[in-house]
């Protein structure tokens, strides 16, 4: 990663709201494949009826405790889209990305470095004394909004080292 990278130091940044169609489920670092793997398929069963996906795919880390985790992954959709229940083999869920301000960076990488960009963008905020939406209580940690967006396919792109993953959690209001 090079500093001259957009987006590659943390930084503060206006997000609106986004309308996605996703699926949630509880995962492990283990089993985290599994719902990546949805991916894909929300894509295709979109296209398939005619909805343009409006951005890149996300994940959105709701609750965290050690290894475990409940996850929604989603896709930006046009307002109001929504698929069919039972059109996939896992439950479909409509919502938003919630409007606000969010500590973000640009992990410029292969995957398996977004833990480390992770902390760094959450020490940074640390250090500038940024209050992060978010909860935590007995050692579960509830985030509002806490978003991985996968801006490189990599289908389209073999070398992990291109990948660009945009990091960004959203602040107390």
């Amino acid at each position: 990663m090079t500093t001259s990278e957009t987006g590659a130091e943390p930084h503060l940044q206006d997000r609106p709201a986004v309308p996605f169609v996703g699926t949630t489920t509880g995962v492990s670092t283990a089993t985290i494949a599994q719902i990546a793997d949805r991916i894909p398929e929300l894509v295709g069963a979109l296209i398939s009826r005619g909805i343009t996906p409006t951005g890149a795919p996300f994940f959105r880390y709701l609750d965290l405790r050690g290894d475990a985790m409940t996850l929604q992954v989603g896709v930006p959709v046009p307002d109001g889209a929504e698929l069919p229940e039972h059109v996939l083999p896992f439950t479909v869920e409509s919502g938003h990305l919630p409007a606000g301000r969010y500590a973000g960076l640009t992990h410029v990488g292969s995957f398996d470095g977004l833990r480390a960009a992770t902390e760094r963008l959450l020490a940074w905020a640390s250090e500038q004394e940024l209050r992060l939406d978010m909860e935590t209580e007995d050692g579960l940690e509830r985030w509002t909004a806490r978003l991985e967006i996968y801006l490189t396919d990599p289908r389209l792109e073999t070398d992990p080292n291109r990948y660009r993953t945009e990091l960004a959690i959203k602040l107390a209001d």
